[in-house]
């Protein structure tokens, strides 16, 4: 927390009485939650601050309010024409090299979330932006590099940690889009390739992948039925997505997620835009490693200003 006081500090020194311009935003939320026999209620709030000199640099401090064990936290962001830094003490960010996107079942580069990831420098170069994460004392082991842009017609991706490695490149061919993807993560050498093809109002999607010397194949069709989105999916496993996402009467949004990836789970969800930056969820997941929506049942109410 002193360094983050001290970097403050650095920049309203920095800044002085250039600085013209001060806003305020935040976000809350109360959730209801009932899994099995336990239901409990939990809540939490940020503030953040954002202060500019007129468009040429801007910085924003972002604070926790309500945190675990009532200990605020602290999140400093400034913005350059070129560069974005940002350091947090609350960690959880994602490793630049996860910009690298590894197709199928490969290993990939990097972790998202890294709680011990506390600052991150991104920079812009015309097409092609760079960014480098680390812990606050930028320990080897913690830092990470990933780079993202288009050269000759050409995305590519990129990341590197340590001795682990992985790039891809993507382009339009086939008439849709074709992916390849190499990575060297730990001893092993794994590589993959993906091709999207539009079919009669549909995007058909076929990847196949080599990693740690076993082959897999993964293939899924999305499209559009009556306004909803549909995903359909499976695999060389035998295993089965299914993707649905829809809007419903008075301004609603349905979400259904039904997958036998290890074992059977599903996950579906209304939200509602109540308005004024308030918004409604109701949800139920019997999936633990769900991204989407808390296991069990929740009614949770959002707030954004």
């Amino acid at each position: 927390m002193k360094k983050l006081l001290l970097t403050t500090t650095a920049l309203v020194g920095m800044t002085g009485v250039a600085i013209a311009d001060v806003s305020f935003s935040g976000s809350a939320y109360v959730n209801y939650k009932a899994d099995g026999d336990d239901s409990v209620f939990d809540s939490d709030a940020a503030l953040t601050a954002a202060m500019s000199n007129g468009g040429a640099y801007s910085a924003a401090v972002g604070i926790g309010v309500g945190e675990v064990a009532n200990a605020p936290t602290a999140t400093v962001t400034v913005t350059t024409p070129m560069a974005t830094i940002i350091v947090d003490e609350t960690g959880d960010m994602n490793e630049a090299a996860t910009t690298y996107s590894s197709i199928g079942s490969m290993a990939g580069v990097g972790t998202t979330e890294n709680t011990a990831i506390e600052t991150s420098i991104a920079v812009s170069l015309g097409d092609i932006s760079a960014s480098f994460t680390s812990d606050l004392n930028l320990d080897s082991d913690n830092s990470s590099f990933g780079a993202a842009g288009s050269m000759g017609g050409m995305a590519f991706t990129f990341g590197s940690k340590n001795e682990d490695m992985g790039i891809s490149l993507s382009g339009s061919a086939l008439g849709g889009t074709v992916s390849v993807a190499m990575e060297e993560v730990g001893t092993d050498s794994n590589s993959g390739v993906s091709v999207a093809i539009p079919v009669s109002g549909s995007t058909v999607t076929l990847t196949a992948d080599d990693t740690a010397g076993d082959d897999s194949w993964s293939a899924s069709v999305a499209t559009t039925v009556n306004g909803a989105s549909v995903t359909v999916g499976t695999d060389d496993a035998g295993d089965t997505t299914l993707d649905v996402s829809a809007p419903i009467a008075g301004g609603a949004t349905f979400v259904a997620d039904y997958t036998t990836d290890g074992a059977v789970g599903s996950e579906y969800g209304v939200s509602y835009d109540l308005g004024g930056g308030a918004t409604f969820l109701l949800s139920h997941s019997d999936r633990a490693s769900s991204d989407d929506y808390g296991l069990g049942t929740n009614l949770k109410l959002s707030f954004t200003f």
